[in-house]
């Protein structure tokens, strides 16, 4: 495809090994780590913005230090340049340069050292680096003036004549640049702004223009209206900065006179063709590539990078869209110019529709979907291109333009979507997820953790929020927003440098309070990507999703919960994705060695194309299911009136077909049981939790994530009940906090299937893996139960651990004043009776609070010293309660919190005693540590903030210290009309932080359990 892009980078690379490598596919030979320790690949890794190249090496190095202590696997280089510093927020993010960036911008000599001291750094950590190919989100590069490479537009301009009389003269706008087209058409009628054009009245008259402009247009007496139009449109460039000129801006510091096209700032590039990734590739080879950064690219590179579609045009528009329309749809796109122009961000005062009964939607629909054809050519190019230097492509693929969405993912190797840009929809993940699958990407990447004004306030629980929920939307790989470079920067005060004008959280590393204890939490988020990253996707359902207009905002396409109620799974599909190598049916099920999905769902109210319907077609005669929910859709994508007719009439004549089936549109999944298609996990829960299925041939292992979505839900409720998983095997429980394995040793099992009782606070998640043996072999000793109404209860309230090994279940029985009949799943199927366990819970009180304050240090212009703290104890406090609650003087007050309290135990609930106690501190909203009589108990997880602490309670008097970290809003309250970076002080843009509730807040519990090991050795049953 792309020679040129091909001999770019061929003289610059060295024969080696790729660290990392080009194979984006799932089940790729990579060096995934485990579990217990994922590799660096594996991890999250932070956005690391760097304002501009002034940086020194030293602060680079520093953090990336920063970086490889937090725990995470690497960084994604991005070049911020003040956000572009144009007109991003109405321009109210732009700040005076603090920079020469004629002598420190994007490409220069001095980026291009910074670029290497990243990688050389990278090396030494053993980090994984993303680069962005631009500065701002990555979209353009330095480029000569008007580069062909460059984003284009179409100039519009019109005369009004009378029908009667004709129209001589010049073409309005003539000279503005190329005509691209010359139309004629007459108002039908208006209505406010909107003008409706007779369709049959529109007419190319390009070929009419002399070369001087001169067009002649015949008077009409038979026309019905007199309001006609001469429509002239024109090829120009967007000239849409990336980043603007050092020239064009205020600045703080002198700026170097700009002598060249490089030192210009940058341009947004054609993101309709190979001439726009030409441009992009040529900009690197000639100031950047050079044979050590190839190296070192093959070496600790992973991706290319960029970020979501933000630049304007009035029409999205490149010089071969009316030569691929034509050969594409069959017709010319240019007397349909009218209605198209202004389709793009900067829209027209007026609006033409034509008088069709779509008002001319089928003819933008074919120039979307032209659109979304030649942007696949741009990402197939950069593809190529990262490829050919041994890394890979990865961006935020078509999202906030008229384009398919989903028919353009499978073109890069590394698909990302975004927290911010999603909402958090889960069905968002899902529209983004299922052609990558189906493509059988490895990676669904997202940029998450950003939420506007929130900045320095977001807690990690919340955090985590955002990340479980994707988790259960199939993303698995996540570039934490993000990381500012350290160090002093031209008029910015402590914390740090701020990106987004303190508009956009976070701002990660040593400034925060919690960093000491980031490893817990992003160590939690590794373990989930290893298992989100390892095997296939499994996916129950897949629907039929035809837009090319819907995902210039991400929304909700199936808004009903009885799916996820019922537990099936489901994902979405472009009927475009149907030409993908695996989009075929094997005996009954679609993509067999993808999803395998068990049905495909069809909504009466979705568009079809004609390809998709003859896809749709083959599938049924293949004996797929297929749903029409509310009947067969009638409604196609574009202008093909004889093709879509001969579509629906083969769309109809495979409605006879058994495994076709038109049903009523609700009550989905009561219909998908009436037929016998059940989910992988069937859900008999309280409350709606979701998982996701992967299946890793290699090992034989299935693992199923559960997520309990608290969203919407009463405070402290859980969801609990059971999970019936569509596999056997001896089911393990993966803890993503501390990294370790242990059977489940509670659940009832048949040939097909298994069913496990689960127990999970709010927004709490839980990995499940069954081990298949790879020989017959009898299950492991368990708990059976077979009553599940009757006990789950029970022993979920009573045995909040079990483990087992060869001959012993060893349960920990706390509180409960009943006696318990325990069954067994033992060769003899007894029941074994347990007595009352008669020692209740101890409420901790009597707690003291050591209070760390941070404040900004002397200078606050220094950031260097870090920040002043001060320690204050309040004692004796008798309830927890958040800082800002505990005194007056703790309103405005963030760091870091030191609490000690004591409790009592007897020897029965020590283990020299058989029995033990379980820590309960109910829900901590960020980052915290724990010791037990001096011994650090490991990570807790923040959603439940329950652990065994058995091994460190002692008879008599124990002591409990936790520390608990806090975010910096409240603090910066008191500093909000002074705090600042790069010259823009943060009340210009960024509301005044709430007041955040800090520390440990509500009951903390000791739990004393005892331990009752039944022997089940030799298929005998009995208390030991």
């Amino acid at each position: 495809m792309l020679p040129l892009l091909v001999s770019i980078v061929a003289g610059l690379i060295v024969p080696g090994t790729v660290a990392h490598g080009t194979n984006d596919q799932v089940l790729a030979d990579l060096d995934y780590g485990s579990f217990q320790n994922p590799s660096n690949l594996v991890r999250p890794r932070f956005r690391y913005w760097v304002n501009d190249a002034s940086v020194s090496p030293s602060t680079v190095e520093q953090d990336l230090k920063d970086i490889a202590k937090s725990g995470a696997g690497g960084l994604e280089l991005l070049e911020y340049y003040n956000y572009g510093d144009s007109d991003n927020f109405g321009g109210g993010l732009q700040a005076p340069l603090q920079a020469d960036w004629t002598q420190y911008g994007f490409g220069s000599p001095a980026w291009k050292n910074l670029s290497l001291t990243v990688l050389r750094t990278a090396k030494e950590l053993g980090l994984v680096v993303d680069l962005a190919v631009g500065p701002n989100q990555g979209a353009g590069v330095p480029a000569p003036y008007h580069d062909e490479g460059l984003l284009w537009d179409l100039a519009a301009h019109n005369a009004t004549f009378s029908t009667t009389d004709g129209f001589e003269g010049t073409l309005p706008g003539w000279g503005t640049g190329e005509l691209v087209a010359a139309v004629t058409g007459s108002v039908k009628s208006s209505s406010g702004s909107v003008k409706v054009l007779s369709v049959d009245s529109l007419h190319d008259i390009t070929g009419s223009v002399s070369s001087s402009g001169h067009v002649q247009i015949s008077s009409s007496q038979s026309s019905a209206t007199t309001e006609s139009h001469l429509f002239a449109y024109y090829l120009v460039h967007a000239d849409y900065r990336e980043v603007q000129s050092p020239a064009d801006v205020p600045a703080a510091v002198p700026q170097s006179p700009v002598k060249t096209w490089s030192e210009n700032g940058s341009w947004v590039v054609d993101h309709f063709s190979v001439e726009g990734a030409h441009l992009m590739a040529s900009f690197w080879q000639q100031s950047l590539l050079n044979a050590e950064m190839c190296d070192l690219l093959r070496e600790v590179g992973n991706y290319m990078w960029e970020d979501s579609q933000e630049y304007k045009a009035a029409t999205w528009w490149t010089p071969r869209l009316p030569q691929v329309f034509q050969a594409n749809r069959g017709y010319s796109i240019a007397k349909y110019l009218p209605i198209l122009v202004g389709s793009g961000v900067q829209s027209s005062n007026v609006t033409y529709v034509t008088d069709e009964a779509d008002e001319g939607g089928s003819h933008a629909q074919d120039y979307e979907q032209t659109l979304t054809e030649l942007n696949a050519e741009y990402l197939g190019a950069l593809t190529e291109w990262s490829n050919n230097l041994g890394v890979q492509w990865s961006s935020q693929v078509v999202y906030n333009m008229p384009m398919d969405m989903l028919a353009n993912i499978p073109a890069v190797n590394g698909p990302e979507t975004e927290t911010l840009g999603f909402s958090n929809l889960l069905d968002g993940y899902r529209q983004f997820a299922g052609p990558a699958h189906l493509a059988g990407k490895r990676i669904v990447s997202s940029e998450a953790g950003a939420i506007m004004g929130s900045v320095y306030q977001e807690t990690i629980d919340e955090l985590l929020w955002g990340l479980k929920r994707s988790l259960a939307g199939s993303v698995n790989n996540f570039i934490l927003h993000g990381w500012p470079m350290g160090g002093n920067y031209g008029n910015t005060t402590w914390p740090g440098l701020t990106t987004f004008a303190y508009l956009f959280s976070e701002m990660h590393g040593p400034r925060q309070p919690a960093f000491e204890f980031y490893s817990d939490w992003i160590d939690y988020v590794a373990r989930n990507q290893w298992v989100a990253q390892i095997g296939i996707p499994k996916v129950d359902l897949a629907f039929w999703a035809k837009n090319t207009t819907g995902y210039e905002s991400i929304s909700t396409l199936y808004a009903a919960t009885d799916l996820e109620e019922a537990g099936f799974t489901y994902e979405y599909l472009s009927p475009d994705n149907f030409d993908l190598p695996e989009a075929y049916v094997a005996h009954a099920i679609l993509a067999p060695n993808r999803q395998a999905f068990k049905a495909l769902i069809v909504r009466a109210n979705e568009t079809l194309t004609v390809a998709g319907v003859g896809k749709l077609v083959r599938y049924a005669q293949q004996g797929l299911p297929i749903i029409f929910p509310g009947g067969l859709p009638s409604t196609f994508s574009g202008y093909d009136p004889r093709g879509q007719a001969q579509a629906l009439h083969l769309l109809q004549n495979v409605t006879s077909l058994p495994n076709v089936h038109l049903v009523s549109d609700q009550n989905l999944a009561q219909t998908l049981e009436s037929l016998h298609i059940q989910p992988r996990t069937s859900t008999a829960t309280n409350s709606t939790v979701h998982t996701t299925w992967r299946y890793d041939p290699t090992t034989k292992t299935s693992y199923i994530y559960i997520f309990n979505d608290a969203a919407g839900q009463p405070v402290n409720s859980t969801a609990t009940g059971t999970i019936t998983f569509a596999t056997t095997g001896t089911p393990h429980l993966y803890d993503a906090w501390t990294g370790s394995v242990s059977a489940i040793a509670i659940y009832n099992q048949t040939s097909t299937h298994t069913t496990i009782p689960i127990d999970l606070a709010g927004n709490q998640t839980l990995i499940i893996g069954f081990h298949h043996p790879r020989k017959p072999s009898p299950p492991p000793p368990h708990i059976s139960i077979p009553n599940p109404n009757a006990q789950i209860d029970a022993l979920a309230t009573t045995t909040l651990e079990t483990k087992h090994n060869k001959t012993t279940l060893t349960l920990k029985r706390t509180y409960d004043p009943s006696p318990l009949t325990l069954p067994l799943s033992t060769t003899t199927n007894k029941t074994l009776p347990l007595n009352p366990m008669l020692a209740p819970p101890i409420q901790l009180t009597n707690w003291s609070l050591t209070l760390e304050s941070w404040t900004p240090p002397p200078d606050i212009f220094n950031i260097t010293p870090g920040p002043t703290r001060t320690n204050t104890t309040y004692p004796n406090l008798t309830t927890l309660l958040p800082w800002s609650q505990l005194s007056p003087a703790l309103q405005n007050v963030s760091g870091i919190g030191y609490y000690t309290t004591t409790f009592t135990l007897s020897r029965n609930h020590t283990q020299q005693g058989g029995g033990g106690a379980i820590l309960d501190l109910g829900k901590v909203s960020h980052a915290f540590r724990v010791k037990v009589n001096g011994h650090a108990i490991g990570p807790v997880d923040l959603s439940s903030a329950k652990k065994d602490i058995g091994r460190w309670v002692q008879a008599g008097e124990n002591t409990v210290e936790v520390v608990v970290t806090s975010p910096l809003g409240n603090v910066l309250r008191n500093y909000w009309g002074v705090v600042g970076s790069g010259g823009k002080g943060a009340r210009v843009t960024g509301a005044l932080p709430g007041v955040g509730e800090y520390g440990l807040v509500g009951v903390g519990w000791v739990v004393p359990y005892e331990v009752v090991e039944v022997g089940v050795g030799g298929g005998r049953g009995g208390l030991r």
